[in-house]
């Protein structure tokens, strides 16, 4: 069964925010960033609503004086006239449409880094809970919907905000009695707006919950596509496809129906509202207590403001939809990253030297299950320990608090002496460098992967690092050498390629400690050969801990520890193990014929 994700419990109980104020509460910390372009844009939609509005009163003007009639000397006049408020209407909605749109780019631009900056803060128990696909979303489409109102809505609802504000002044200094009897329609627009604008902002949250879902789904498929095919499983996944395709798009179009009956709705009362006051000026006109260009002027006016007050129905369902993706943002970034403690003290002696004491451990997603207990280690300068033990002992997560990214529930980490508490991470990880069996490629250059984390490199030490893990004749022979793409995870390396780049790239650092998790496990048997005989010389210059299956990469360990159901419960030279009833000479001989064991144990 499904675990229950945050965009489930999407009913309108729930939602109790105003749109407005979410967005003003996730953007309004950048406005003041950019105060003259946002003061340059409200002078153009200024200046583009009192055109509009200004053209109104030309009408009404121009009958009442009979300006327009048939040979009127001031009649080209008036054409010239026109001629220049539109084009200065027309320049006013450029500067107006330009401006915002800039705006806008800049806030998302600066929204979308605080959010990346933000999320890479977590630990890694935080990309267990929110899928990368999931973050992706929100980093992107969520992104796109809150754009979207930035540079288009937003300026269109400030200009028809002070088309309605103008209008309404217009209306009452033309016809103050019209304008009270036309408020009565105000009401009956609000309650579409506010109804079906919740309903909107439901269906929106949740279409894009539902598409972060699809997001992942692809995202699984697609890197996993050797998989996909050796399972011969793509039928079953067009299927799943089509199921996350049809959610979501019934997700939206139940979003569209809501916004669609907002805005239908919206229109009728405005049109009916309209129809009423022309009636109601026509009455006033026939019994003369009105002029016919005043009429004409106060419907003008009541025709922009009913059409400002319409768009507001789809304004708002933007601005509702907008709310839920703001929503997901702002969920991401009032999530308080783990405290660090600012007085952290950077290693000054880099010896090497490891020791865990009385270390317990249990993941967050089973608190009940103790990874580790009770945990004692130590490692000794230039010290190669080898860890070994079944599947779920604990070895990998010994490995992920050596390298900070688990905290110990209990007990303490000592790194040169020093407590793990009272150091920096970066200070920590400086020291130590990973190879798992699954090695990381980035879709970029072997220079660029081999480079990864170091502010500058030299070239020879770059070829000197391919050379020790057998990789420098393969690079040589490439078009392009160290430019060479290797593109999406390293598709166009092998799996022993792959390995050893990762593995040449942790050598580039110069670790002090290194750990190696089955870091060979893909090499064929020559590569593997020959990158052991080079680990073996750099284990003189650095302290190393491996985790190997294989037992006979780890035979010539200065110390090998079997670890189980998270304790030690051997720990020896490999001959010194052999000699023993245990778990480790079991392997020995579940690995080895009966015919190498006494060759094994004399190793």
């Amino acid at each position: 069964m499904r675990e229950k994700s945050f965009y489930d419990d999407v009913t309108p109980k729930n939602e109790s925010k105003a749109p407005i104020g979410t967005l003003w509460a996730l953007l309004g910390k950048y406005v003041s960033t950019f105060y003259k372009p946002i003061i340059l844009a409200c002078i153009m939609l200024g200046v583009a609503a009192g055109m509009v509005l200004g053209f109104g009163k030309f009408l009404s003007f121009s009958v009442n004086t009979g300006l327009l009639t048939k040979g009127s000397d001031y009649f080209g006049w008036v054409l010239i006239g026109l001629a220049i408020s539109v084009v200065l209407l027309a320049f006013a909605s450029y500067a107006r449409t330009y401006y915002i749109s800039w705006i806008g780019e800049q806030l998302m631009a600066r929204l979308r880094y605080d959010l990346f900056d933000h999320i890479l803060k977590f630990p890694i128990s935080f990309f267990e809970e929110y899928q990368p696909a999931n973050l992706v979303t929100r980093l992107t489409s969520d992104m796109n919907l809150l754009q979207l109102v930035l540079t288009n809505s937003l300026g269109i609802f400030i200009r028809n905000t002070l088309i309605i504000l103008g209008g309404i002044v217009m209306m009452v200094t033309t016809s103050g009695k019209l304008f009270v009897l036309s408020c009565v329609i105000v009401p009956a627009l609000l309650l579409p707006v506010v109804y079906f604008g919740k309903i909107v902002r439901v269906h929106g949250r949740y279409a894009q919950g539902v598409l972060a879902d699809l997001a992942q789904f692809i995202d699984e498929t697609l890197n996993n596509i050797k998989t996909v095919l050796l399972f011969s499983h793509a039928a079953q996944d067009r299927s799943s496809f089509h199921g996350y395709n049809t959610n979501f798009v019934q997700a939206v179009l139940k979003s569209a129906k809501a916004r669609a009956k907002l805005v239908g709705f919206a229109m009728v009362l405005i049109f009916s509202g309209l129809c009423v006051i022309a009636y109601l000026g026509a009455q006033m006109v026939f019994e003369q207590t009105m002029t016919k260009g005043d009429l004409l002027g106060f419907l003008f006016y009541a025709v922009a403001v009913s059409g400002a007050l319409g768009s507001f129905s789809a304004l708002f369902a933007d601005f509702y939809r907008a709310a839920g993706a703001g929503d997901r943002i702002l969920e991401i970034l009032k999530l308080e990253p783990p405290k660090q403690n600012t007085i952290k003290q950077r290693l000054v002696q880099n010896h090497g030297i490891l020791a865990m004491h009385q270390v317990n451990f249990a993941y967050s997603s089973r608190p009940e299950t103790n990874v580790l207990s009770q945990l004692n280690l130590s490692v000794l300068p230039g010290e190669t320990v080898a860890i070994v033990g079944p599947s779920g002992a604990g070895k990998s997560t010994i490995f992920s608090l050596l390298l900070k990214f688990y905290e110990p529930n209990s007990g303490n980490i000592y790194l040169n002496g020093v407590n793990y508490q009272d150091l920096s991470t970066d200070s920590i990880r400086h020291q130590l460098g990973l190879v798992t069996q699954d090695a990381v490629i980035f879709s970029t250059t072997i220079f660029e992967n081999l480079a990864y984390g170091l502010d500058t490199v030299d070239e020879n030490d770059l070829w000197q690092a391919l050379e020790m893990v057998h990789l420098k004749d393969f690079v040589q022979s490439l078009p392009y050498s160290l430019q060479t793409k290797v593109g999406h995870r390293g598709v166009r390396l092998s799996g022993g390629q792959k390995q050893r780049l990762a593995l040449a790239r942790v050598l580039l650092r110069r670790p002090n400690i290194l750990l190696l998790d089955e870091a060979t496990n893909s090499l064929d048997t020559e590569s593997d050969f020959i990158v052991q005989q080079n680990l073996k010389a750099l284990s003189a210059e650095c302290t190393t801990l491996v985790i190997a299956h294989r037992l006979s990469t780890v035979m010539e360990a200065d110390k090998i520890m079997v670890l189980n159901h998270g304790h030690i419960e051997q720990i020896g030279t490999h001959n010194e193990l052999m000699r023993q009833e245990g778990l480790y000479r079991n392997y020995v001989n579940l690995e080895f014929e009966p015919s190498q064991i006494s060759k094994a144990i004399s190793v």
